[in-house]
């Protein structure tokens, strides 16, 4: 049955309980399917006023659903069991992205009403044993409450550690209240995991949102956590009877005639997704030293991606993950496959737990989420060596290539030959000064909306601030959708004010219309950008990047450095980031004759021309000199 809001509020305020947790989560599953977009009828037709624009609508929505929520949460009389756990910490994210998007932004004030503790108190909040599954389904990413782990620990370790992953599992995190969370909470639950003994004593359907999301705060040992949830996903497995495959099945295959089986297993992988895009040609051009079998789920591609392959296997659906690595392990034996390849590892819990387990000889990934996997069944990272950054950032052996060595695939507008507008048809220069000297300077943003925290923020602030010449942020925001975008518009306008505007993840012919009324860019920081780099430099951008140890920071630095781009672009503090946006932003001239230098789509064809080849060249020396060993 569909998710009623008038039904919710009907049942919520007669403390008919059970159905109205059952209408929640269902609403809060629905969230989860649709990415954030609440259904189309939840309003009954009677709840918005005709004519609202999409986000005040959902706005309006939001603080109904949340006033109805705190009603049914604050009534004492409803408690919930064990068995509802795992329930409330697997949609904690979506109850939280309502309250955010709403007026309340938090549900601090339902938490306090159910202080036992000082009254009056407003940072004290003490709940007593029976409320605490309450108060952990309640607390948000944004809330200002303290958070006391120890004490949650000791009266319950997977409710403890169940909050610290949701917690950590929402797209945006960019508040200074959120990230601070996720800064303090990933060392507590990477030393806390150990005394988890399987996976479904947590929201183990988001720990792979921890896992990959992790990469996305600042703390230097941020990719330590990952060594805790391998530790369990090892565990678990082994609780189930999934184990690696025999020593003496992987020194069999070798002897196997033909050429080599590399198994590829896929996350995301559509012809438009940004890893078919980086990743592809390298994967096609290995067929010429291994037999490649392509295996991903049937919705995850698309006719054009799985013809990169000799063979595309669709992994099952039905039986959940567990009966898909199964499925993995028994392909890769028939097959009698020697190499197993990730081109992304992170973004589905599939991958993370298969780094994990030993289906092939040889078992690498690629950098499509660039960062450590820190897992014991990864052997290598292959990566361009220009990207590495600091090798003792990877747990795994670098299979490094030259900077020509895996090649990209180009979309339209990216082609050489495409007609973009240059800066100075763009925007009317004469190449000296400015037609209109009152004209902001418009500087695209473009980043995942993992990538938006509070330093990148600050950083853009003294910008504004600092420019002597007007200047306007156009953040253009992938993945920010539905819920998120009301959200991420109050934090962008908080630190900016007037002088930003946020888009909503677009058809890529929208995006490209707004970049091409920008002037600059600047990347995000400290994980900074691959497409959007290529994107901005095509759209005959010049911009700004700040690099570091971590693959995703050196990115940048590599992708510039091939670009041929001046020195004082790749920055290496933030006040060098925000000096050289500064320049870039004043300097008229200068920056017209960098973008007619340095940008268009004749520019990016760096980044397509090389030797997609040598990644499989690469894996098969790398084979070799196992089988020697």
């Amino acid at each position: 049955m569909a998710f009623s809001l008038q039904r919710f509020e009907r049942l919520a305020l007669r403390r008919e309980h059970e159905p109205a947790c059952r209408e929640l989560l269902g609403l809060l599953a629905e969230l989860d399917e649709a990415r954030g977009h609440l259904p189309p009828g939840v309003d009954d037709g009677a709840a918005v006023p005709p004519g609202m624009p999409p986000y005040e609508r959902d706005r309006l929505l939001c603080n109904r659903i949340a006033a109805a929520v705190a009603a049914l949460v604050a009534d004492p009389t409803l408690q919930f069991t064990l068995e509802w756990q795992a329930s409330l910490l697997a949609t904690h994210r979506w109850l939280g992205a309502i309250f955010e998007a709403s007026d309340f932004v938090d549900a601090d004030h339902v938490l306090r009403v159910l202080n036992a503790g000082v009254p009056g108190d407003a940072q004290a909040v003490s709940v007593s044993p029976r409320e605490i599954t309450k108060f952990c389904w309640l607390y948000t990413p944004q809330s200002s409450l303290p958070l006391d782990l120890g004490a949650l620990w000791q009266h319950s370790p997977a409710l403890a550690a169940g909050l610290a992953v949701a917690l950590m599992s929402p797209r945006l995190l960019a508040t200074p209240a959120a990230h601070a969370k996720r800064e303090h909470l990933l060392p507590w639950l990477a030393e806390m995991l150990d005394s988890i003994d399987d996976l479904d004593e947590l929201p183990a359907d988001v720990l792979h949102d921890v896992y990959m999301h992790c990469s996305y705060a600042q703390r230097a040992d941020k990719h330590e956590v990952k060594r805790g949830i391998n530790r369990l996903v090892r565990r678990s497995l082994q609780r189930r009877g999934i184990v690696d495959s025999r020593p003496d099945s992987l020194a069999a295959r070798r002897n196997a005639a033909g050429l080599p089986v590399m198994l590829v297993v896929l996350e995301w992988f559509t012809s438009q997704h940004s890893i078919y895009r980086t990743h592809s040609r390298a994967i096609e051009a290995a067929r010429g030293r291994f037999q490649v079998v392509g295996l991903g789920l049937p919705n995850c591609v698309d006719a054009i991606s799985t013809a990169v392959f000799d063979r595309f296997v669709p992994l099952p659906t039905g039986g959940g993950v567990y009966e898909q690595l199964r499925f993995i392990q028994a392909q890769a034996e028939r097959l009698q496959a020697q190499v197993l390849y990730m081109p992304s590892l992170g973004m589905f819990p599939l991958t993370m737990m298969l780094a994990n387990l030993r289906v092939a000889t040889l078992q690498a990934m690629g950098l499509g989420h660039p960062a450590t996997a820190h897992a014991a069944a990864i052997d290598a990272a292959v990566v361009e060596d220009d990207y590495v950054g600091d090798p003792a950032c990877f747990s795994e052996k670098l299979l490094r290539l030259p900077a020509d060595g895996m090649p990209y695939r180009p979309v339209a507008a990216t082609r050489a030959g495409a007609q973009v507008p240059t800066a100075l048809q763009r925007h009317g220069r004469d190449g000296v000064g400015r037609v209109d000297a009152n004209l902001p300077v418009q500087i695209a943003l473009c980043a995942a909306a993992m990538k938006i925290n509070p330093l990148l923020m600050r950083a853009c602030a003294e910008v504004v601030a600092r420019s002597r010449v007007p200047v306007h942020f156009q953040f253009l925001v992938g993945q920010a959708q539905g819920l998120m975008v009301p959200a991420l518009r109050r934090t962008v306008r908080q630190a900016l004010g007037d002088a930003a505007t946020v888009w909503p993840e677009q058809a890529p012919e929208a995006y490209r219309a707004v970049l091409a009324r920008c002037e600059m860019f600047v990347n995000p920081f400290p994980f900074g950008n691959t497409n959007g780099t290529v994107d901005a430099i095509a759209a005959g951008l010049v911009g700004v990047c700040k690099t570091g140890r971590e693959v995703h920071e050196h990115i940048d630095e590599g992708m510039f450095r091939r670009l041929g781009l001046p020195d004082w672009l790749v920055t290496h503090s933030v006040e060098d980031y925000v000096r050289a946006t500064v320049r870039l932003a004043e300097q008229h001239a200068e920056r017209a004759e960098l973008s007619r230098c340095f940008a268009g789509p004749d520019k990016v064809q760096v980044f397509y021309a090389g030797r997609p080849e040598l990644m499989g060249d690469l894996l098969g020396a790398e084979l070799q000199a196992l089988a020697r060993a």
